[in-house]
């Protein structure tokens, strides 16, 4: 007698086969819901003592992704998969692919939203889920559809699951300043380097020596995607390289740019950023947008054009970068608008 049953929120389905009594999990709060999968799953197995492939499951699929797929990608997003895989898990454990519909996707976002959690997240952990589905697509060759994608563009339609509006913040040569100042240790040349070089995080603190030619005036880093790219040396970044001190490692260890004195690579200095802001009592400021004032400071102040900025900060496409920077576009229209307001005030 197959039935289902609650265990906390989550309906479970339970049934004999073969003398065996099974329990899986149905991955949905909706009782009529849960009838219906069990249904499906029954089938499923019954399918199996004929010969059929049964659909891939969740969980084999999703351990794949992180140890084959995300575990290559630069630790941080390696992180954040790990972190939304295990907000997934709750609800889509024990779930084969072709279970996971917009019901099923309708009924995570609802029940994330019922815990407090922003959309921002719930899109976050949706999309670790469809990049989930394209590693069983085009890595594994298991599967062929992906309703979350669809399902996303769905929820944007409906004023749902939007995308978070870009950050514009960027520092001020007067903030800088003030930055700098406060700022303790080797947070100092960390922060000036950052700024004039428009290096991620993750790229400045990987960077080694092998990988900076002062002759050049250049440096080589790996970007986002395993992506080369070289990026020139402001006088200022290369007065800092000069400043550092060298630990030759004889034991074939990467031959760390900005470490510590016994050779070891530095780690993570947001919080010690985030001091330092206090400190010179600026508005909040996080590492990216040192990258960011790279940016602005090379359209506004060097007059880069947009292609030429997109290949210093490495990004994927020139449309990226005049995405992330379009309202310095808005910026200058205000700012011909105060001209124009001046003038009409001096003539009168």
């Amino acid at each position: 007698m197959a039935s289902v049953y609650k265990r906390g929120k989550i309906y479970w389905g339970r049934f004999q086969y073969k003398h065996n009594i099974i329990r899986r999990s149905l991955g949905t709060v909706s009782k009529r819901e849960a009838q219906t999968r069990l249904q499906k799953l029954i089938e499923e197995i019954r399918k199996q003592q004929w010969g059929e492939s049964p659909p891939p499951e969740y969980d084999k699929i999703m351990l794949s992704f992180l140890n084959n797929h995300s575990a290559h990608l630069r630790p941080e997003s390696h992180r954040r998969y790990t972190t939304s895989a295990k907000n997934l898990h709750s609800l889509l454990t024990g779930l084969n692919l072709d279970q996971i519909t917009s019901k099923t996707l309708a009924t995570y976002e609802n029940t994330r939203r019922s815990e407090g959690v922003s959309s921002s997240t719930i899109r976050r952990d949706l999309a670790c889920l469809s990049s989930m589905f394209s590693h069983a697509n085009w890595d594994m060759q298991v599967w062929d559809s992906n309703p979350v994608s669809l399902f996303l563009k769905r929820q944007e339609r409906r004023g749902r699951l939007k995308e978070s509006p870009p950050r514009t913040r960027y520092l001020s040569s007067e903030e800088e300043q003030k930055l700098l100042k406060s700022a303790k240790g080797d947070l100092p040349e960390l922060i000036a380097f950052a700024i004039d070089t428009g290096l991620r995080l993750e790229e400045q603190l990987s960077l080694t020596w092998q990988s900076v030619d002062i002759a050049k005036k250049q440096i080589t880093v790996i970007g986002k995607r395993r992506k080369e790219r070289t990026v020139p040396l402001l006088q200022r970044a290369i007065e800092i390289l000069g400043s550092l001190p060298r630990h030759p490692r004889l034991d074939g260890t990467p031959d760390w740019v900005f470490c510590n004195t016994k050779g070891r690579r530095y780690g993570k200095r947001t919080r010690g950023l985030a001091a330092a802001v206090r400190r010179a009592k600026i508005p909040h400021a996080q590492w990216h947008d040192l990258r960011r004032t790279c940016g602005c400071r090379l359209l506004q102040d060097k007059g880069f054009a947009m292609h030429e900025v997109t290949l210093w900060l490495g990004h994927a496409d020139i449309r990226v970068t005049q995405k992330v920077y379009a309202f310095l576009e808005f910026k200058h229209l205000h700012i011909a608008l105060e001209r124009e307001n001046a003038k009409s005030h001096d003539r009168t």
